[in-house]
C-alpha cells in the first residue's frame, strides 16, 4: 500500500473516532444537564462534568493530530 493511501485510511479512522467522541459528548452533556435541571447535584453529576472535560480534551487532541496528518498529505 502506498504511503498516501495509508495516511488517508488513518485520517478516515480518526474521523470515525471524532464522530464517536462527539456522540459521547452529546449524551454526557444532555445527561448532566438533566441532572442539573432535576436539582440532583451529586457524585454522578460531578463525574459527568469531569467526563465532559476529559472528552473535550481527547476531541481536541484527536482533531489536532488529524490536521497534522492532513498536512503530511500535502508533502507527499
Amino acid at each position: 500500500m502506498a504511503e498516501i493511501d495509508r495516511i488517508k485510511e488513518y485520517i478516515g479512522a480518526l474521523k470515525i473516532y471524532l464522530a464517536l467522541i462527539t456522540a459521547f459528548l452529546m449524551a454526557d452533556i444532555s445527561g448532566t444537564i438533566k441532572l442539573y435541571i432535576n436539582n440532583n447535584i451529586d457524585f454522578i453529576f460531578w463525574i459527568g462534568i469531569v467526563t465532559i472535560f476529559l472528552l473535550s480534551l481527547v476531541f481536541l487532541s484527536l482533531a489536532k493530530h488529524m490536521h497534522k496528518k492532513i498536512d503530511e498529505l500535502k508533502d507527499l
